[in-house]
């Protein structure tokens, strides 16, 4: 939540970046896309800016971490 712009390329298929040591030790890539269920939506919280109304947006997704004690 918290994120102020109205549109975003998680819209458009973009996924999430995450780093993993474990993915790291195995592939020599650390940082990669994950993530499914990913959603960038307005929300119903409004900040004032001076006397205009800004809106909020919410990113959601799922992830579910491979390795149990990864870091």
């Amino acid at each position: 939540m918290n994120l102020a712009k109205p549109d975003s390329l998680y819209n458009y298929g973009m996924k999430i970046l995450c780093f993993s040591n474990e993915v790291r030790q195995q592939t020599g890539v650390g940082w990669h896309r994950v993530g499914s269920e990913i959603y960038y939506f307005q929300n119903d919280f409004i900040r004032m800016v001076g006397k205009f109304k800004k809106t909020h947006y919410t990113l959601t997704f799922t992830h579910t971490f491979e390795a149990d004690n990864d870091q």
